[in-house]
């Protein structure tokens, strides 16, 4: 039987039962395959980002002109807290982005079937971008983002070509396997987790989201098992970067060439003390 975190717990009673079942919660969340939301709400420190992409002239006389449209998509992204109190780390991507890459498959709204790939992935590869670009427009700096550089095929899932061509496409989400978690709460009480809140608070975006409930939990790794484009996302910081008609059918390396470009380079050295992993 699942165990679920009762809604009407606050404070201290949440807490312990956090902690009591902390064993529990954990190992259900490593043996569950996790995705988006049906429904989530964008809070209000985000910003709309710019519908679209680049388009020429030809595509906005005439969407479908083109059947191949390329896109770079922000799949994920690092110490965001979602709605499911997760905060990945900008390390959580690095072995399924090396042992991977372009065979993670690129689908739409979670359907895992055979039919349900949306455009041939040419690279994948973390890059760090600003906030502001993310939408996140009161709020300096950069985070590490999971990106997806894909050649959305008409053949494959027409619709999905299609919004894509018109901008209508805003979120991604990875679908993902657990392998490391660690839990932190902000009470003194309950010392191996206190400190692990201390060690992660200040590198967390959204402090107001952890704030609200005084805990969260810090993912250093995770098993990346597939990216959709969604209508919602458990993260809400997963917009569509940039849009081309430019014929990319030839790319495919895992790491795309440029300056920007960056591969996970953390060595962070995850002590979790007692937490049970």
């Amino acid at each position: 039987m699942r165990l679920i975190i009762p809604e009407h717990l606050k404070g201290k009673e949440l807490f312990k039962f956090l902690v009591e079942n902390k064993p529990l919660l954990i190992r259900q969340k490593k043996m569950m395959l996790k995705h988006t939301d049906a429904v989530v709400c964008t809070p209000s420190i985000i910003t709309p980002t710019k519908e679209g992409g680049t388009k020429s002239d030809a595509d906005v006389n005439d969407p479908l002109a083109a059947d191949t449209i390329n896109v770079k998509v922000v799949a994920n992204t690092a110490w965001w807290c979602d709605h499911g109190m997760d905060v990945l780390t900008d390390g959580s991507y690095k072995k399924s982005v090396k042992e991977k890459g372009i065979m993670i498959p690129h689908i739409a709204d979670h359907i895992w079937k055979s039919d349900s790939h949306v455009g041939d992935v040419n690279a994948v590869y973390t890059q760090e971008i600003s906030l502001k670009e993310l939408g996140v427009k009161k709020q300096p700096g950069t985070t590490t983002a999971l990106i997806f550089e894909t050649a959305i095929r008409k053949l494959y899932n027409e619709r999905v070509f299609l919004f894509y061509k018109l901008g209508k496409i805003k979120q991604h989400s990875i679908g993902l396997r657990y392998i490391s978690i660690g839990l932190c709460i902000n009470d003194k009480d309950y010392l191996p987790e206190f400190e692990l809140w201390n060690k992660y608070y200040e590198k967390v975006i959204n402090k107001e989201m952890i704030d609200e409930h005084g805990y969260f939990w810090i993912v250093p790794e995770i098993e990346i098992i597939e990216n959709s484009c969604v209508l919602f996302g458990m993260n809400e910081l997963t917009p569509t970067l940039e849009t081309s008609t430019e014929d990319k059918s030839l790319l495919k390396t895992e790491e795309p060439p440029g300056p920007t470009t960056t591969h996970q380079k953390s060595k962070e050295t995850i002590d979790f003390g007692s937490i049970v992993l």
